[in-house]
């Protein structure tokens, strides 16, 4: 069993003076390289699959976002944008969307009502986004576990971003920006990666100019490995994309790409929870209160996409971008109990237990859902100019049809033991706490069609949009921006033996104002102001108004958000490290609140503020940092539960630090290391309640050697220390919390051409 223990440290202090060591020394740039010695700067062509986005002298750092609607460089844009390209996914030795939301400071993981939300989950500064997910700047409506082996960077852009990006992103947005062909390069980059935990990992990405005005980008992907301190749960995986861009016309353009992804793997909520001291029970944290032969996950995705790009002149761009997703996920899982003594009962008898011992009891959520989606969003960029103001103008209209098709899971009656008997196949299972077997030794095959109508969400929205960004003499710049969205949504099916047919029609109107000025050409100062809305229905995938679910909160109003943010940026030693700072607020009100017996009012009034640091680029030629500290106080401030206000949001730390840096020993070694602290977490709904996750220190190393212009080794150590922790805690009386991956180490080879 591994060492339960936490760190003793107190966190605040160390976290803020990890960072403020970090930040300090790019203050003192000068003083900084005289000490380093002789810089070694990347000079010369960027590398065959560097991300175009990047700083082609310090890779860590983006310059621009890829969403056209942000139409300045990230040091002029007044919002907190973090950025993290795939140079720092491939440093951080992430595979997954999930393991990137690990290391970043103000996003956390959640869990989900009977396995609701079984996927990438997240919460942005305490508010759920789970729905705010976009690739390519549309958004990605289904539920699933991404994978990003095609994914040049992740946008993760923090607070409401309405007048941008439409309903929901009350906490911000994440924006998956996908891999493009290019012109006027050829390159085969292949990677072979091997670890502990059965870990095998295969991905190539290859990109030709066809000549003729065309260009192609493939990738693929093949993974399989266990979880890394947890027994029996493994997955595998494997995908591939293709993205084809045709030049039409000197002026026009023609993109098309699609992308293909399966999952297929062990489910798992985790380890059960001891109500009476408020944390997790301490037992070994490989234990698995699954069935196995019966659990499952299964994720897929299969998306297309069409793009005209018509470009008339510098000062004019058009851009309409058409696609069709289908996104399936699909589980069978326990759900692990709050532990019981056991009795005299004859079926704890009959099953081996002794009265006295503690046993699990576990229930069995399902889901057979599949999200189907069609959209268009088509945008005008402007520049302009009236008299002394200039404009860089973003005209633009979308429209989308989604929807989410329910089905349940149904189980044979009697199966055949290992024996080869008939047995009854029960909805459950009782486990040993501390000793739990789920090898069944048989199997449960899950039937996917019921004969039961599946429940059926349909969602019918379109938008206008319009932003500005004005510049006035040398140094202020103003951005304006408004949106206007219609939200109709339709839910049918049953819901434990009642059926229910529930709609709502929303419209909503949003605004976004800044203000930025800039005292240098390297830094910038912002206020902003903005709003964004939360109609009924919004996650389509839940049907509870807790979830975001429309049934019971039909006739309430959108929830209504108002963000105010300060910040600055300054962009320190060459241009190539870029510093950030906010102070935020987010006011929600008509927040829903239950009443019991399914009845919600919009009452309830949330706030969220705190402060946020970032940093991403290169202190010196040798030294490259990526990371960032969230402070963060989010609580009810009203409610018609006068015993809720004050209280915490749901797993929502005060606190969270990461930061990575490596170092460039030669012109061929690299090596680095990652520190990640994250504090206490509440469990509960919108309200804490007294059961709560500890804080947590987490190390990472990583080390790059090229051997040559072809060839190039990496190893990653994650989780150094091996020490136990929990991504998040379930919101009910009796709940249960995710156990992290523990340590595992990797070598992969690298080989372009």
């Amino acid at each position: 069993m591994r060492n339960s223990a936490t760190a003793s440290l107190r966190p605040t202090p160390a976290a803020t003076a990890l960072l403020a060591s970090a930040l300090g020394c790019a203050f003192l740039p000068g003083v900084a390289r005289a000490a380093d010695g002789p810089e070694i700067v990347v000079n010369g062509e960027r590398p065959a699959d560097a991300n175009p986005n990047a700083d082609a002298a310090a890779p860590y750092k983006v310059d621009k976002s890829a969403d056209g609607r942000f139409t300045e460089a990230l040091r002029d844009t007044p919002k907190s944008i973090t950025v993290i390209p795939k140079e720092v996914i491939q440093d951080q030795g992430a595979t997954s969307f999930r393991e990137l939301a690990r290391t970043t400071p103000g996003v956390m993981l959640g869990t989900g009502e009977g396995g609701n939300a079984f996927g990438d989950r997240i919460f942005i500064r305490g508010f759920e986004a789970r729905g705010d997910v976009y690739i390519d700047g549309q958004r990605d409506p289904g539920v699933s576990s991404r994978e990003i082996f095609a994914v040049e960077q992740v946008e993760i852009v923090k607070g409401p971003s309405s007048a941008f990006m439409g309903r929901g992103t009350t906490g911000g947005s994440v924006g998956l920006e996908s891999k493009k062909a290019e012109f006027g390069t050829d390159f085969v980059v292949g990677e072979l990666t091997g670890g502990t935990s059965d870990m095998a990992r295969a991905t190539l990405g290859a990109n030709y100019d066809l000549g003729g005005g065309a260009a192609l980008r493939v990738n693929g992907l093949y993974h399989t490995g266990d979880t890394p301190g947890r027994d029996y749960i493994d997955n595998e995986r494997w995908g591939a994309s293709a993205a084809l861009t045709w030049k039409l016309a000197p002026t026009v353009s023609l993109a098309a790409d699609y992308y293909y992804f399966r999952s297929d793997g062990m489910s798992d909520y985790g380890q059960p929870f001891d109500v009476t001291t408020h944390e997790p029970y301490k037992v070994d944290p490989d234990n698995f209160y699954g069935a196995v032969g019966r659990d499952f996950i299964r994720n897929g995705a299969d998306i297309g996409t069409a793009a005209l790009d018509w470009t008339p002149s510098s000062a004019v761009k058009l851009r309409s971008q058409t696609r069709y997703g289908e996104v399936s996920n699909r589980y069978v899982v326990s759900v692990p109990r709050a532990p019981r003594v056991v009795t005299n009962a004859a079926a704890d008898l009959a099953a081996g237990f002794v009265p006295g011992e503690l046993v699990v009891d576990t229930g069995s959520p399902q889901r057979n859902a599949v999200t189907r989606y069609l959209g268009n969003i088509t945008t005008l960029t402007i520049d302009a100019s009236t008299g002394a103001l200039t404009h860089a103008i973003v005209l633009g209209g979308e429209v989308s049809r989604e929807k989410v098709i329910n089905r349940r899971y149904a189980f044979p009656a009697f199966v055949e033991n290992q024996n080869g008997d008939p047995i009854g196949t029960p909805s459950g299972f009782t486990r040993d706490l501390f000793d739990p077997d789920p090898v069944l030794g048989y199997t449960i095959p899950a039937v996917a069609d019921t004969g039961t109508p599946p429940g059926l969400t349909k969602v019918d929205s379109w938008s206008l949009f319009a932003l500005d960004t004005l510049k006035f003499g040398d140094k202020w710049q103003a951005l304006l921006g408004a949106r206007y969205d219609t939200f109709d949504i339709r839910a049918t099916g049953v819901s434990r033996g009642t059926p229910y047919d529930v709609s709502s029609d929303a419209r909503f109107l949003n605004y976004q104002a800044s203000l930025l000025y800039k005292p240098a050409e390297a830094v910038s100062l912002y206020a902003s102001f903005a709003t964004s809305a939360n109609p009924s229905g919004e996650q389509l995938d839940s049907t509870s108004p807790e979830y975001g679910g429309v049934i019971g909160a039909q006739n309430l109003k959108p929830e209504r958000n108002r963000a105010y943010e300060a910040g600055a940026k300054w962009e320190a030693a060459g241009g190539h490290l870029l510093l950030t700072a906010a102070a935020f607020r987010i006011d929600k009100t008509d927040a829903r609140e239950n009443q019991g017996g399914g009845v919600y009012v919009d009452v309830g009034k949330l706030r969220s503020q705190g402060l946020e640091l970032g940093v991403s680029g290169n202190l010196t030629g040798r030294l490259a940092l990526f990371g960032g500290y969230t402070f963060l106080d989010a609580k009810i401030i009203a409610s018609e539960d006068s015993a809720k206000v004050g209280r915490r949001f749901a797993n929502v730390p005060r606190h969270s630090f990461a930061l990575l840096a490596n170092y460039a020993v030669t012109e061929r070694l690299m090596l680095g290391a990652q520190a990640q602290y994250r504090g206490r977490v509440f469990g509960g709904t919108l309200d804490a309640n007294g059961n709560s996750l500890p804080g947590y220190w987490k190390f990472d190393l990583v080390g790059r050697y090229k051997l040559g212009n072809h060839l190039e080794l990496r190893a990653n150590v994650t989780d150094l220390t091996d020490k136990r922790y929990y991504d998040a805690i379930y919101r009910s009386g009796t709940p249960f919390s995710f156990v992290a991956p523990g340590r595992q180490a990797t070598v992969s080879v690298t080989v372009t051409l």
